[in-house]
């Protein structure tokens, strides 16, 4: 919108011109006119100002020469000049531009992030072409409040068939990431019994967003601790602190990489049927992405109760920025929801839900799922062979499956954070863990290509003060 609203006062002895340009200055100065915003029409703000154009040219050339604007042919003047002001009352001072030097990071260990070299790109892009055909308005609605039923067919199909899990579309809630499917149950709880607070008890190094977001709630959150050496979770906590929901990782326990052995899963089972008000939330990140034998079975797919409610995404599976994430409800809580939530909508785009679904249709879901693996699995082994001349310095956990390899540095003085920082100089950027008083760093390699590993590796290894077992010998 053009700024029109100059204030010109004929009386004073100063000439209108510069009457109008000290106006027009003083707005670019204080950010009101922004870099590469047009000016009003030498001809709209003569008409608006009731003033002449000689009045306007002038002071218009007078702020292109001094370097505020510039003139465009046919097109007109445009703001070429942006200061950043510190003000005091009424006066504005032009402070000196000042930059923030963003850090060098060479090599990011960051255990969340996937392999976007390796991401089929034009594939994605092709099966989004035929979401925007003549034939396709109707998906310019809003479309069912669960998400398109299209691509909850495929998520159940697809779940079926590589997690075990049972259920039918109907029971699927697409919703933008876990924590927006975390939400909608904290609440659906509260409706379903009004009368108790639930208690919520998660693992020891569970996803942190989840614990922000219960305490946000006001929801009373037990941690159960995890351990290296035995079955992982100790599920005694559960009895003993009374909680009504388990946030739980079964397939991946982080952040030691354990999986839930049959005999815990069948006692957590046991567990959640012995009282109407409690569940399991299983949240099965990184199920997929096992490097030695065949992925195990969801816990779902050992629920005979309806107590477990089932959370999965496609940020590690495909990509973070999708958002899209869903759960599945048992049949028992699916009523509750349907007549509770009946005016939620899904938060997800209906376009990107359908091209997700075309790219699920069309097999390619399943031909990079299978293509990643192969890649991680390869990095994965690249980074325990690295490390495997220092076994005697240093031991790793987690090495079957997932986007990182939990590293510790046995007997080692310095502190993590004197350590990344260290790496930090060095332009590597280090995941710390706080476990017991060990030195704990999740080393994720999902968009590190080998040879990066390679390089890191030789870096951290003098920082840490690694020495080969074949040179010591």
């Amino acid at each position: 919108m053009e700024k029109l609203n100059y204030r010109l006062d004929k009386n004073l002895d100063i000439p209108l011109y510069l009457q109008l340009y000290q106006q027009i200055k003083q707005a670019i100065c204080r950010q009101e006119l922004k870099l590469g915003e047009r000016l009003p029409s030498k001809r709209r703000l003569c008409e608006y100002l009731q003033i002449s154009q000689n009045t306007v040219e002038s002071a218009y050339h007078q702020l292109s020469a001094e370097g505020y604007v510039q003139s465009q042919a046919r097109q007109g003047f445009f703001v070429c000049f942006q200061a950043e002001l510190e003000f005091e009352g009424e006066k504005y001072h032009q402070k000196t531009p000042h930059f923030l030097r963003a850090e060098k990071v060479t090599f990011d260990f960051n255990p969340n992030q996937i392999d976007t070299a390796n991401f089929p790109l034009q594939r994605w892009k092709k099966c989004g072409r035929n979401c925007f055909g003549f034939h396709r308005r109707e998906l310019l609605g809003l479309g069912d409040n669960q998400g398109d039923w299209t691509l909850r067919n495929e998520i159940a199909a697809y779940l079926f068939a590589s997690r075990g899990v049972h259920c039918d579309a109907e029971q699927i809630v697409i919703a933008a990431g876990v924590e927006s499917c975390l939400q909608q149950l904290i609440l659906l709880f509260d409706q379903c019994y009004p009368q108790q607070n639930f208690t919520y008890a998660m693992e020891n190094y569970g996803y942190a967003k989840v614990e922000r977001l219960l305490n946000l709630y006001d929801k009373k959150v037990i941690k159960m601790p995890i351990h290296p050496q035995d079955d992982g979770v100790d599920l005694s906590f559960l009895a003993q602190q009374n909680v009504n929901v388990a946030f739980l990782t079964p397939s991946h326990l982080y952040p030691f990489g354990q999986v839930m052995p049959i005999t815990q899963r069948q006692r957590l089972l046991e567990w959640a049927s012995g009282s109407e008000q409690r569940y399991i939330i299983e949240d099965d990140y990184d199920s997929e992405f096992r490097y030695k034998g065949k992925p195990i079975p969801s816990l779902q797919s050992l629920d005979f109760n309806q107590k477990v409610i089932y959370l999965g995404s496609f940020s590690k599976l495909l990509m973070p920025s999708l958002r899209l994430s869903f759960m599945v409800l048992p049949k028992t809580l699916l009523a509750h929801y349907r007549r509770n939530f009946d005016f939620f909508h899904s938060s997800v785009s209906r376009f990107e839900q359908q091209r997700l679904a075309n790219f699920m249709q069309q097999g390619e879901f399943e031909k990079h799922l299978h293509r990643m693996r192969k890649i991680y699995r390869k990095k994965m082994e690249l980074l325990c062979e690295l490390l495997a001349p220092y076994k005697h310095q240093l031991r790793y956990y987690g090495e079957h499956c997932g986007f990182y390899l939990l590293v510790e540095l046995l007997e080692e003085k310095r502190s993590s954070a004197e350590l990344c920082e260290l790496a930090r100089q060095k332009g590597i950027r280090l995941y710390p863990i706080d476990y017991a008083g060990k030195v704990l760093f999740s080393m994720g390699f999902g968009d590190l290509t080998e040879t990066q590993l390679e390089s890191a590796v030789i870096i951290l290894a003098d920082l840490w003060r690694l020495k080969s077992q074949e040179k010591a010998a």
